[in-house]
């Protein structure tokens, strides 16, 4: 199990989180389906990490719905660029010139 929070944290706190299985998934499913990573993503890094690990796509929930709340459409607009600026500078201090160049040895696990 997981110590990282997860969608359903409240009601199983000790289940492990999405971004946890992303690797193990694409691994049962090889190449050819599409692997999305549903919750816990909050910033632009954390996109560049589930895609590492595997991931086709990511679902945003929560930060499109901080952006509705505060400011409407404009405000989800903002929404997208901060992840978008957050995604590409995160590649760019990691050294990937581009998505395709992503692979799981761009991540390091801390032991647990």
């Amino acid at each position: 199990m997981s110590l990282r929070p997860n969608h359903g944290g409240r009601q199983m706190d000790g289940a492990p989180a999405p971004i946890d299985q992303v690797a193990a998934v694409r691994d049962a499913l090889g190449d050819g389906p599409d692997v999305i990573c549903d919750g816990g993503v909050r910033r632009g890094s954390d996109i560049v990490k589930a895609l590492a690990l595997g991931a086709t796509a990511c679902s945003i929930g929560r930060p499109y719905l901080y952006g509705l709340a505060a400011a409407g459409e404009a405000g989800v607009a903002r929404t997208l660029k901060i992840l978008r600026d957050e995604f590409e500078r995160t590649l760019a201090l990691a050294g990937v010139p581009d998505i395709q160049t992503l692979a799981r040895r761009h991540i390091r696990h801390r032991p647990r």
